[in-house]
């Protein structure tokens, strides 16, 4: 509506001026899909809340899973260093390997919603196509007795389609502000390295929690990798919270149905 309004007040006065804000407005439309943190279509989370309650603190956040490979020894390298983490799962992800699901909770770590089949170019449908993925995967963990509050889009890409999906599923978009461009785990060499360089207080961490391509080799060096940066982030004096600590917003709701961490 501002670019409109100034397109006319530039009409009346210089019109060939007036194709300037409305060109600005559709630049900025195709630019802020690339820019995760960039609140231009709906409101997004992508850095803690400020404040002395959050001074030092980060939060790791894993995308993707569950996975029968890497969630396992992820949540075993997680345990020995202390670190809660806040794992976006996939809906088709969870009814394939709900055991996995039940680890994570019942290692106190939190859930957040990542699409149902994490489709590659989901971007690119409409309202209706994109509440359908948020609302299987809310059904998915239903079984778990928790639902996510937060969800994050898939590769980070904000659309102006999320947002009336958002609103039906009450539901808050959270990006990142610290990230390796691993590639869902398909570069991972260099990645603590890349990590710690720019990591500071109050960043939302984007990791990766899929097995890498490379069989056993690597596996062992993505291991070797997150190791290394939890071991950064030791020494740089930050301390790892779930997310709904560095944000100040609950993670979940609660569904009726009790928790369902073991399973037959």
């Amino acid at each position: 509506m501002a670019a409109f309004a100034l397109a006319a007040l530039l009409w009346l006065c210089a019109p060939f001026l007036a194709v300037l804000p409305l060109a600005g407005f559709v630049g900025a439309c195709l630019l802020a899909p690339a820019f995760p943190g960039w609140a231009f279509f709906y409101p997004v989370l992508c850095h803690g809340a400020r404040g002395p309650e959050s001074a030092g603190c980060i939060a790791l956040t894993f995308d993707d899973g569950p996975d029968p490979v890497s969630t396992p020894l992820l949540l075993a390298l997680l345990a020995r260093h202390g670190f809660p983490a806040t794992f976006f799962v996939a809906g088709r992800r969870v009814r394939q390997y709900p055991a996995q699901l039940s680890a994570i909770l019942a290692a106190g770590h939190e859930i957040g919603n990542h699409s149902f089949t994490h489709a590659p170019c989901i971007m690119f449908r409409g309202p209706e196509r994109l509440t359908q993925e948020m609302r299987l995967t809310r059904r998915a963990l239903s079984r778990f007795g928790v639902q996510p509050a937060f969800f994050r889009p898939p590769v980070g890409i904000n659309v102006p389609a999320y947002a009336e999906a958002l609103s039906r599923e009450q539901l808050a978009a959270v990006n990142f502000s610290c990230r390796g461009r691993d590639m869902g785990n398909r570069r991972v060499c260099g990645l603590s390295a890349r990590m710690l360089k720019r990591l500071r207080p109050g960043d939302i961490v984007l990791l990766h929690d899929r097995a890498p391509r490379g069989g056993s080799g690597g596996l062992e060096r993505w291991l070797a990798e997150v190791e290394s940066l939890c071991l950064g982030i030791e020494a740089k004096g930050l301390r790892p919270v779930l997310l709904s600590e560095l944000c100040g917003l609950p993670a979940h709701r609660h569904s009726a149905q009790a928790p369902r961490h073991s399973l037959p």
